[in-house]
Order: C-alpha cells, then structure tokens, then sequence
C-alpha cells in the first residue's frame, strides 16, 4: 500500500499568522478585526515547519494568510527562516499597508508570490472594505510589485458580489497593462461576516454573466489570465474548469490558535480539528488524519444528485454540517424563479397584443420571450410568413437582452450573416462574433443614457447590462426544424463561450420556430407576440 504522503501530497499549508485586520469587509468569509489576538509565538510556528521539513519534505508551498498579514511586525523574520529552510512562500494581503520599505523585505525574505484583495473600482472597493483610499493604494502597489520583478506569481483576488460583480470587466481594462500573472476570482459565500449581508450574495443572473464574460476574455488569451478560487461546482459553466475541493487532500492549514486543519473557511467544528502544533506532530497529523475530507460522504440530496460525482458534494466551506445540505448549490440557481411581475408589465404595455407559446413537454424548460420590438425586427428581416427571394438563403441574427432567472429575454437583434451563403448553409466565423461584441458594447453604452434603463418595475435602475443569449438563424429548405451537425459544434462552441446560450431555428416560409438550449439541445419555451 502507498504511504499516506504518497496518496495525499502536501502541496498547500495556509498559516493563519494574524487575526487582526485594518479593514472589516462586507464579503469577509471570517471576522477579522484589528483587536484580534496573535497566539503564536514565531518560534512555536517555526517548529511546526522543522517537523514538516524532516517528515514530509519542503515540496510544500507555505500561504501566510490573515486577517492582514503585514500587521504582525514579526512576519519577515519568520518568514526568511521559513525560506531558508528550503520551503517556497506567498501572502494574501489587503495591499492597503505595502511600502518600498516593505518590498524590499518581501524581497529579501525570498517571497515567491503575492495575492492582493481588489473588489471593484474605487468607490466600491473602499466602500465594501470600509477602508478609504485603499484602492489607490492597491493599484500604486501593484505598479511597484510589478517593477520589482522577484516574483514568480502576482494576482489580485476579486471576490464577486452584486455590488461589485458588473465592475469587472471595466476593472479587468485597468488591471491588465500591468502585467499580472493572473486575477483569481471567487463569489461571495454566506459565511463569517458575510452571512450580515446576505443582500450582496450573487444570483443566477450575476454568475452566468460573470462565467460568460470570463470565458470571453480567456478566449482572447489576453496577457492577465482569469482564474477561479475553488468555490464551486458550476457544471460546464466555466470553459475547461475542472472541479474539486481538495482542503484535507492536498492542503491544510494551521490556524491562528495552532489547530491543525483544513481550509480556514471551513466551520470550525471540533470534530474537524485534526490537531494542534504546541502538542502534535505535524507531519504525522497529515500522514494520518483527515479521514472525513479524504472519504467523505455525500448525506442528503447531494447523494441523489444527478451531478455528484462531478460535484463531490460541492466546497466543503459552504456545507452545512448539521442538515447535511450545501449552503449554495448548482441546481438551486438554476432553479427557474417567479416572472410574472415582469410578464404582467410586458404584456400591459401594448393592452391589445396577443402572444402565443411554442414549447415541448417540459414545463421547466429554459424560458425566451422576445419582445414585441424585437420581434417586429426578425420577423421584416427574415420575411417570416412570406416566400421572399430575399429569404430563400440562411440567415442569421443575434439576440440581445436578459436572463432573469431561467427566462431569457430578447430586446434587441442583431443581423450578423454568415460568409458563403446558401440555401442550407452558412459559413461562420469569428467576424460574426467580433460584430455581435462591437454592437452588444454600443447598445449598453447608449442603453444607461436613455431613458429606459432596466428589465422591468422594481429592477429599472439598476445596472445590469445586456448580454448576448444566442442565435436565431433560418432553415428555409426545411419542412421539421432540426440542428445540422455544424449547428451542433457551434452549440456547444457558444455554451462554453458564454456559459449559456439558446439557438433559436426558424424557416420563414413556413413560419415554423424552434429553440434549443443546454448541452442536452432540450426544447426550450418561446414566447412570441403576435405582431
């Protein structure tokens, strides 16, 4: 049988070094605050790191985490013994208190890596932090760690909430001519501090929206990569995301008391301490423990689920242990939530507008309605209910709108042809793609100018901008409507694009309509007006 550090390799250790912070986010999965105590001595932690050397090796890579790391005035001296016993080191920091002065400590204590907390542009980030003039501050020490050039990996961690999460394309633009390594980005998880403000919990909307738009820049191979903290499963949401939570199976920590754990996130039930450093080994509590992480079950729903053996129960810090229930989970934000506010407004405005449905059998299919206007649009571009020479060869036009939970609704569209059209054929192309971004940025620009500037009643002031939901493109030569096998490649091309997506078929001849959604190509719902 394989040795235990065989089976479970000790790539990460996190050492909580301090408690105390000079900032008390909203999105704090902890409660951090700048009265909390420092229970270990240097010496005391710098044993546990002897034990791990001569045990297990120095392959291990050693997080210093808080609270705010640079508030324990004996970081460095500690931390350039950890390196000179041969052990790799990084930090997570607020980034509000790094100086030259601090650099060149960074420097000399041999740190590898650096991870910076930014969580949106200015006036959001200071005001989720309750920390003024952190931004800045954040952004001038940005500039100065890249000049510094000893670093193997700088990042900033940006976590997403629904003050912050429509931000981050614009400050995506302001980081990334700085040349960082990578911007990792996690969503904001009802525990610690986080669980006062509840409000700020994305929704299925926000993290489709997120999803998508971090596929699209990854896909440009733009110079700052996005990458994704462990939280959570997301189905194939995230193009090529694998999913695990490997706290207890290749990572532990050491908390600011010496208990010896798992991630810090993590519900700090007494059955989940493994140990304590002043009193156990280690290296031998790794060798050994962890027995609940490494086999864990899958109690409740999370064991009927038909995603388990992707999800594997999900991020262990979200789970709650005494129902046995995940705290957020895949399924539940795809749930298809209550539309009929909105519906009632739609149909209210034009009193005398009828509507028809074309659906399957699943009354919990996806959901698109297309607007009257936009309707109007497909129906003079493709000629629907007319034999028109100008039809007779496949077309094409995206649908712009929103997703309000599992209804997609379509306000705009956008021609956007193929190349070498024919009666059963169209040749697509990146260039229908760089057109459907060009014009999706035009309508949200001018969009927040007019007027008219939300989804419906409750929502019109808020900020949420449009998005791409799919393709509505004619099959003029065909009596049933189905997908063509080059149909089906650029399906699952745009769901992993765009995290979700919906191929609308029409033949306008007939006036016969489809629509697909999913990996599955399930039949979604339309809703169509009569117009």
């Amino acid at each position: 049988m394989k040795e235990a550090r065989e089976r479970f390799p000790l790539y990460t250790l996190l050492i909580e070094i301090t408690k105390k912070c000079n900032a008390a986010c909203d999105q704090c999965g902890s409660r951090c605050d700048i009265n909390s105590e420092e229970l270990l001595t240097g010496e005391q932690i710098l044993a546990a790191l002897r034990d791990l050397k001569e045990n297990i090796g120095t392959y291990t890579m050693i997080n210093i985490s808080g609270g705010e790391p640079l508030l324990r005035k004996d970081l460095f001296e500690i931390m350039t013994e950890v390196n000179a016993m041969g052990f790799d080191w990084g930090m997570v920091s607020n980034g509000s208190l790094i100086t030259d002065g601090v650099i060149e400590k960074m420097k000399a204590s041999g740190m590898k890596t650096i991870t910076l907390s930014l969580d949106g542009l200015r006036e959001t980030h200071d005001s989720l932090r309750h920390l003024p003039g952190s931004y800045d501050k954040i952004i001038e020490a940005l500039k100065k760690l890249k000049a510094a050039a000893f670093f193997d990996h700088l990042q900033v961690t940006f976590t997403a909430n629904k003050r912050n999460v429509y931000e981050f394309e614009e400050l995506y633009k302001i980081l990334n001519p700085i040349g960082l390594d990578s911007i990792r980005v996690s969503f904001m998880d009802p525990i610690g501090r986080a669980l006062d403000n509840k409000d700020l919990l994305l929704g299925r909307e926000e993290i489709l929206y997120l999803t998508g738009l971090a596929n699209r820049i990854n896909a440009k191979k733009k110079n700052t990569k996005i990458m994704w903290g462990c939280p959570h499963f997301l189905g194939g949401l995230l193009d090529k995301r694998r999913f695990m939570c490997f706290t207890g199976i290749y990572g532990a920590s050491i908390l600011v008391n010496g208990d010896i754990f798992v991630c810090p996130n993590v519900p700090h039930r007494q059955e989940f301490i493994q140990g304590n450093i002043l009193k156990d080994s280690l290296s031998e509590v790794w060798k050994n423990g962890f027995e609940f992480f490494r086999n864990r079950p899958l109690p409740g729903k999370c064991g009927e689920c038909e995603y388990k053996e992707k999800c594997k129960g999900d991020s262990v810090h979200t789970m709650d242990f005494d129902s046995g229930e995940p705290l957020f989970c895949y399924r539940d934000f795809l749930k298809n939530p209550d539309v009929q506010k909105y519906k009632e407004e739609l149909f209210a405005r034009e009193p005398g507008l009828k509507y028809y449905e074309i659906s399957g059998d699943d009354r919990d299919a996806y959901e698109m309605i297309i607007e009257p206007g936009a309707y109007r649009s497909i129906k003079q571009y493709f000629h629907i209910g007319e034999k028109n020479p100008l039809s007779m060869f496949e077309q094409q036009m995206a649908l712009i709108g929103f997703e309000y939970g599992n209804t997609g609704v379509v306000r705009y569209v956008i021609p956007c042809d193929g190349a070498f059209r024919a009666e059963d054929n169209a040749i697509f192309s990146g260039k229908i793609l760089k057109t459907v971004e060009d014009e999706l940025e035009i309508i949200n620009r001018n969009y927040y100018n007019s007027s008219d500037r939300g989804l419906c009643g409750s929502e019109c002031n808020s900020r949420k901008p449009m998005k791409f939901l799919g393709f509505i493109h004619s099959h003029p030569m065909q009596s049933e409507l189905q997908y063509s096998t080059g149909d089906d490649r650029i399906h699952a091309r745009m769901l992993r694009k765009f995290g979700s997506y919906t191929g609308v078929l029409v033949n306008p001849a007939d006036s016969t309509i489809g629509a697909y959604y999913g990996e599955d190509l399930k039949q979604a719902r339309l809703i169509i007006p009569e117009v």
